[in-house]
């Protein structure tokens, strides 16, 4: 024998009474009544309980208080186990019981066996099993030696089928189920035990009572009216049947309504319900009732249907499509009254509801405005009206708006670095597509769909002076376009990207020019006035602008006088005193020397050489070619190294070299070499004085501030570089 802790005792009863636990001498017993269950407990010495149901597995959410010592659980029919558990104040201990709901369910007419497990059989006396339902009676007593049936040893309605008869298994069949076959069955040796735990509760089945159709069934038709369908479960015990919830079948003309599974039906009446006849069933499980008694619906209608003729095509928005402008009817509005209604056509429009032009139902010829939104037809009878109509989708496609900086201008003028918003508005339907393009080429700078396109330049530059061009566009209509030339304020400067020549050889004379065309940025165009040349000699030079392809660039052109040697060097375009940019101009013999030194003492021999061979061939003297070789490479050398002491030293090696080459050759000879040697110094020099160095060994001069290198000669000893 197992011993139990103190104070708790566990007992087990199948069948009804599957589990309690005592705890701190709390002892739950139950009674069965009527679908509920009653929990009831001892001791009573505790003013205050708190207890907890669980129903199957569902948990109450928080702990109830009771004064009494029992707590009823309602329609545990709902349910397959119930189960409580109680606590005495000030403890956390649990004391619980679990009530199973044990439930056979048969049929009128139909065979069951009930059974259950009895707790013990008695040693001695007999075991009685009791039905509880409108009155407590006992159905047979069962002894160790036979079952007896009041008094009878067999019985038509009930069969005891366990064997041996002292087995606590208890099993018996009960036929030719009746609805008073039902109830609760249970076991014992006393009364008591029809209503402890432990038994089997018997449901029989029944097909619901006929249902009764109501409502009312005079209707305007285009309403709604609900019919209800009154029927009730009939099946025992009636403490089941009042928790049954029955479902229903609706019938049309014989023809089952789809989808309708409610004791009411709503329907929306017209004029053809007239012709219904509406029945319903009521079904529980398996069980349907027989059907209603029929009953039909007399509507009252007018207006009814409403139809247009002939019928506007509409698109997939179901609208009528029409362009602002054109003209759409006549269209006939028919409708079904009784009496006859009177048919008026209406149209919406921005402002709302107004009367069309119409003519008895027929709305006459109309001509479409952008702000047409629906036409309809609208027939009324006494305070009842109908209404049909189409929608219109208006199409039209308005003339571009272009907007620069706020402003609606066709030409506008920007300065340099301000920005530039542009705007484009095109009002359409459908949504048109913009487009916004720059110049002849109309190169495309933003595209958008919808009413508005924005671009905005955050800092205008010369290069954004172009012409502007929107473009509204909308399948089906022609474009539409707006121009701005928009023009940013530029100040003149040098045109970097521009074609320019720095470097120009030229000769000398009374008619000779040298035509200098300087490349400028500029807006508006500057005057040709405002142009100044700087140069080694003043000189009057005539200069004229010419504009190119933009208006913003343009072109100096300048022909500046040379007259004699005077006019070689640097000179210095300015406008209003700022330097755009320099230009030289060099002899077009030294310009040839120079483009093949490669130093300055090279150069000098060169020349010497070249000297030599030209008296050379002139003489046709071989022996005194040596001569001179020798003589003339030492004067360049003395004029090579005397170039730094001035203009005086050079004259005086020029004098010397000019006197050789009379003694040599003769006058003229001598004169030309003195012309170009004293016309290479005053080159060299006056790009000294004027600041401006020239590279004579590329031939190349930097504008705009730029400078260039200016070639030296080196020193050189040309004898002995002659020697090697």
């Amino acid at each position: 024998m197992v011993k139990l802790p103190p104070l708790k005792v566990l007992f087990i009863i199948k069948c009804g009474l599957l589990s309690f636990v005592h705890s701190q001498n709390v002892q739950i017993s139950t009674r069965f009544m009527s679908g509920n269950v009653i929990f009831t407990w001892t001791p009573s010495n505790y003013s205050a309980y708190y207890i907890l149901i669980t129903r199957d597995t569902t948990r109450d959410r928080s702990w109830t208080s009771v004064s009494d010592t029992q707590y009823t659980v309602r329609d545990v029919l709902l349910y397959d186990n119930i189960t409580i558990n109680v606590r005495t104040p000030g403890s956390a201990t649990d004391n619980t019981m679990t009530y199973n709901v044990f439930k056979i369910k048969t049929k009128v007419g139909h065979t069951v066996n009930l059974s259950w497990t009895a707790a013990y059989f008695p040693s001695a006396g007999q075991y009685n099993a009791y039905h509880t339902y409108r009155e407590n009676r006992t159905i047979f007593s069962v002894r160790s030696s036979g079952v007896s049936y009041g008094g009878y040893d067999q019985s038509t309605k009930y069969t005891y089928l366990t064997r041996p008869f002292a087995s606590i298994n208890i099993m018996f069949a009960i036929r030719d189920i009746t609805l008073d076959d039902a109830g609760y069955y249970n076991g014992g040796t006393l009364a008591e035990a029809a209503w402890s735990g432990g038994g089997v509760i018997l449901i029989v089945h029944n097909k619901p009572s006929k249902p009764k159709i109501t409502g009312d069934f005079n209707v305007e038709a285009n309403s709604y009216i609900t019919l209800t369908c009154s029927s009730q479960s009939t099946s025992a015990p009636d403490y089941y049947s009042k928790l049954v919830t029955l479902s229903y079948t609706w019938l049309v003309n014989d023809t089952r309504i789809s989808g309708e599974t409610r004791e009411t039906l709503r329907l929306y009446v017209t004029r053809n319900f007239k012709y219904n006849r509406y029945t319903s069933t009521a079904r529980e499980k398996d069980l349907e009732s027989d059907r209603s008694d029929p009953v039909q619906i007399n509507p009252l209608y007018g207006p009814d249907i409403l139809i247009i003729t002939p019928q506007p095509t509409l698109n997939i928005n179901d609208k009528l499509t029409v362009r602002e402008g054109e003209t759409i009817g006549p269209f006939v509005c028919t409708a079904d009254c009784n009496p006859p209604c009177n048919i008026t056509w209406r149209v919406k429009t921005s402002d709302g509801f107004s009367d069309a032009r119409s003519e008895m139902g027929t709305l006459m010829q109309q001509v479409v405005q952008r702000d047409m939104r629906l036409f309809r037809c609208q027939a009324n009878r006494g305070n009842k009206t109908s209404k049909q109509g189409f929608e219109l989708d208006v199409q039209y496609l308005d003339d571009t708006l272009l907007y620069i900086n706020g402003e609606m201008i066709s030409n506008i003028e920007l300065n340099e670095n301000a920005q530039m918003r542009i705007s484009c508005h095109v009002d359409g339907n459908p949504t048109p597509t913009i487009r916004l393009r720059r110049g002849q080429g109309y190169t495309e700078l933003e595209q958008r769909q919808g009413t508005w396109l924005n671009y905005t330049i955050d800092m205008a530059q010369c290069t954004d002076t172009d012409t502007y061009r929107c473009r509204g566009t909308s399948t089906g209509f022609s474009n539409t376009d707006k121009v701005i030339n928009i023009n940013v304020l530029c100040n003149t400067r040098f045109d970097k990207a521009g074609s320019f020549k720095s470097t120009y050889g030229s000769k000398s004379g009374t008619d000779t020019t040298i035509h200098v065309a300087v490349p400028i940025i500029a807006y508006p165009p500057p005057q040709s006035s405002d142009f100044k040349w700087d140069g080694p000699v003043p000189v009057p030079v005539t200069s004229t602008i010419s504009t190119g392809d933009v208006s913003y660039k343009h072109v100096i052109e300048s022909f500046i006088p040379v007259k004699d040697h005077t006019y070689f060097g640097n000179y210095t375009l300015s406008y209003k005193e700022q330097t755009v940019t320099r230009i030289t101009i060099n002899a077009e013999d030294n310009l040839l020397e120079n483009s093949s030194m490669d130093s300055s003492g090279e150069v000098a021999s060169r020349s010497c050489f070249i000297a030599i061979s030209l008296v050379s061939i002139l003489l046709g003297l071989t022996w005194f070619m040596v001569a001179v070789f020798f003589v003339y490479n030492r004067r360049c050398r003395n004029v090579n190294q005397n170039s730094k002491h001035g203009e005086e030293s050079t004259q005086l090696q020029t004098q010397n070299m000019t006197q050789h080459y009379d003694d040599v050759q003769g006058t003229v000879v001598d004169q030309l070499e003195a012309q170009n040697m004293t016309q290479h110094y005053d080159d060299v020099q006056g790009r000294v004085d004027e600041g401006n160095y020239t590279d004579l060994k590329e031939g190349r001069t930097v504008a705009e501030g730029d400078y260039t290198e200016l070639g030296q000669c080196d020193p050189e000893t040309p004898y002995e570089k002659l020697k090697e």
